[in-house]
């Protein structure tokens, strides 16, 4: 599956068919593999999943809706693969630490966090809190103010950051959209969550607060942090075309093998991956089964918006209707669809009536934001659920409130927005 969707995202293979099902049935088959090693709740909650998943796309195929194989088969590769590269850096970034260093605990060492975890997923996307999080629980099982604080905190990051998958989605189909007014718009709004989900923890979360235990944030801890961040950068430069998740999976293992060898030599290197392939890989195998099953729901919940012939609901695209919008997209995340879901739906009605690009995309950006943390089938809810053992639907009800607080605070922001863009753009 890594090799696979490396491969084809540096150079596409050209084949009769998608190549990225070889990496799928890879993906598939080491899921079918594995899926004996996982606990009774795992299997009950995919198992669960897969029917529901089966049962809608043949519902949606009895009603004559088109079925997507491409999605059902290797619409998570591309996210399992970099999860699975960023595993590697366990080698690194775990060694690398200290047995007896004390990780910094209080109020400050959670701002500080927050604040190093804005920047680095602004970069690397969900390598970054996975980063933080193992290094967090390394130490203890991450709680609640820490789980929420930080899938929060990083799914703001998709209100602007041009490394994002959002980013990507959002431009493909609002073409004309310019980046740097999207980030005029999205820069200040993910500031806002930022502050709020800070306040919050000062208000309510008081005695967690004293005893937050947070990321250490000395240079020898973040080498391989911000070397990561390096690499990226250079090769977001020369390969323009290669998705983000390319590039981190690409950069991961590019920073993995040159620590190690500098660090260990060629001889003990190669020992070390080998270990980690033959036993820390499969580790992932929680992650791996839940997207998989997730992406075969997602598949079955497509099929159906996409079948028939709906009338437009909107006769323009204002502000109001941006907030009307974007309110469809967050209950949508609450209900399991994933905010590509209803961005591909709509995108087409919406294209038509001529609208204010930068305006659209901030739109879709500010529901994928909290759309996705909101969402209990989210891919960042499934990450902390597969490593942290913090139930994914639990993980979306936490963070309602906050969506609907950042809902509520994008009402009054878009129409503010509209008119900068109408003044300066």
């Amino acid at each position: 599956m890594i090799a696979i969707t490396i491969a084809n995202g540096l150079t596409p293979i050209d084949l009769p068919f998608n190549p990225l099902w070889i990496g799928g049935f890879a993906a598939w088959l080491a899921a079918l593999l594995l899926f004996a090693d996982t606990t009774l709740v795992l299997k009950l909650q995919v198992s669960a999943i897969l029917l529901a998943g089966i049962g809608l796309i043949g519902f949606a195929a009895m009603r004559g809706a088109p079925i997507d194989p491409d999605f059902i088969i290797s619409s998570s590769t591309g996210l399992m693969t970099m999860i699975a590269s960023v595993g590697f850096l366990r080698l690194v970034v775990i060694p690398d630490t200290r047995s007896d260093e004390r990780l910094p605990v209080g109020p400050g060492a959670y701002l500080r966090t927050l604040l190093g975890l804005n920047i680095a997923s602004s970069v690397i996307n969900i390598s970054a809190p996975i980063l933080i999080s193992d290094r967090i629980h390394e130490q203890r099982a991450l709680d609640r103010l820490t789980a929420q604080s930080f899938v929060r905190v990083f799914c703001g990051v998709s209100s602007w950051s041009p490394f994002f998958g959002a980013m990507a989605v959002v431009l493909t189909y609002v073409a004309d959209a310019r980046l740097q007014w999207i980030i005029v718009a999205g820069f200040p709004f993910m500031l806002i969550g930022l502050a709020g989900v800070y306040i919050e923890a000062r208000l309510r979360f008081r005695n967690e607060m004293r005893s937050f235990v947070g990321y250490p944030t000395h240079l020898e801890a973040l080498r391989v942090p911000a070397l990561l961040i390096l690499v990226t950068l250079v090769a977001a430069q020369l390969l323009p075309a290669a998705s983000i998740l390319v590039l981190i999976s690409v950069s991961a293992l590019l920073v993995t093998l040159l620590v190690l060898s500098l660090r260990r030599g060629p001889r003990q290197s190669l020992q070390r991956l080998r270990e980690h392939v033959a036993t820390g890989l499969p580790r992932i195998v929680n992650e791996l089964c839940l997207f998989l099953a997730a992406g075969v729901l997602a598949a079955g919940i497509a099929a159906l918006i996409s079948h028939g012939v709906f009338d437009n609901p909107f006769s323009e695209f204002d502000t109001l209707s941006a907030i009307e919008l974007l309110a469809l997209i967050v209950v949508a995340g609450m209900l399991g669809i994933h905010p590509i879901v209803t961005i591909s739906s709509v995108s087409s009605m919406i294209l038509g009536l001529d609208p204010n690009p930068e305006l659209l995309a901030a739109t879709f950006l500010f529901g994928w934001h909290l759309g996705t943390c909101a969402n209990p089938l989210s891919g960042t809810n499934l990450v902390f659920q597969g490593r942290y053992a913090v139930p994914s639907w639990k993980m979306a009800l936490w963070n309602w409130p906050y969506a609907l607080v950042m809902l509520a605070v994008a009402a009054l922001w878009l129409p503010l927005v509209n008119q900068i863009l109408l003044q300066f753009s």
